[in-house]
């Protein structure tokens, strides 16, 4: 890893950049904290009887608050051991996806805070920007003040998908000091993946002098997400990689789906791609 993207949310304070800086320490990676703040571009006749000096004010008054707290994140930074930068992007709802991507196209990773996600709309907005269409990661820290733990064991769930591919691809870097890989298949489908699902991801991570086990797993009609979490509970795994939105990307955010309820419920460092 040499880039690491952080999003900071101009509500949240300093300290929640803690495990950030750790997590860059311990990789001996350059980190880049992106400030973010939503200013709303709303037309005066959207919201009658109130002045359009109002949302030009309100906004000014946010970007003056993203470069005080860039300003304080560099001072921050600065007692840290680490390459860094910092920098502010206070923009509208519409836009914050496509921005997001523009930096996330130049990180190995987009790392977020455990189980924050689905907070709001600006981190669910970031999420998807950093994911989608950037062609990198995202990894989703450990619960708690954890950053992520030394790796020895990493399970991999697998369903046959491109993403799932995506995911196991982008988690080798992160594989370096690793021992023991287990592929996870839940409600196997030999269309989709063969006579023996899991076998070929298995050959494939043998060869990296894992140690590599394959569990196919019934999920007697609960949904995927509860069975793969408490897998990875059960052999305690220190990351889980998967591919993100199998489905329609807008049907599923909306819905539910295992990427969402991953988002919400893990307390497992996970490693997604799309």
């Amino acid at each position: 890893m040499k880039t690491l993207l952080v999003i900071h949310d101009l509500n949240r304070d300093i300290d929640a950049l803690e495990p950030f800086a750790k997590l860059a320490e311990d990789t001996n990676a350059h980190l880049n904290v992106v400030v973010v703040g939503m200013v709303r571009a709303v037309p005066v006749t959207a919201a009658p009887g109130v002045p359009a000096y109002y949302y030009d004010e309100s906004n000014s008054k946010l970007v003056e608050a993203g470069r005080e707290r860039v300003s304080e994140i560099e001072e921050y930074l600065q007692t840290k051991e680490l390459s860094a930068s910092t920098s502010l992007e206070c923009r509208d709802p519409v836009v914050i996806q496509e921005t997001i991507l523009g930096h996330a196209m130049f990180a190995d990773a987009t790392v977020f805070a455990n189980q924050s996600i689905l907070d709001n709309e600006l981190n669910t907005r970031v999420f998807n920007g950093s994911l989608l269409n950037s062609g990198r990661p995202a990894l989703i820290m450990g619960a708690g003040t954890k950053t992520v733990p030394p790796i020895n064991k990493v399970m991999f769930a697998w369903n046959g998908a491109p993403e799932a591919a995506k995911a196991m691809h982008h988690s080798l870097p992160w594989l370096q000091e690793a021992a023991e890989a287990n592929i996870v298949v839940v409600d196997p489908d030999e269309y989709r993946t063969g006579p023996n699902p899991g076998d070929d991801v298995a050959t494939f991570l043998a060869r990296r002098n894992l140690k590599v086990t394959v569990d196919r797993l019934p999920s007697g009609q609960r949904d995927v997400s509860e069975v793969l979490l408490e897998h990875a509970n059960d052999i305690n795994a220190d990351l889980l990689v998967m591919g993100a939105y199998g489905r329609s990307r807008f049907r599923e955010w909306l819905l539910g789906g295992t990427t969402r309820d991953v988002l919400g419920k893990s307390n497992v460092p996970v490693l997604m791609a799309h």
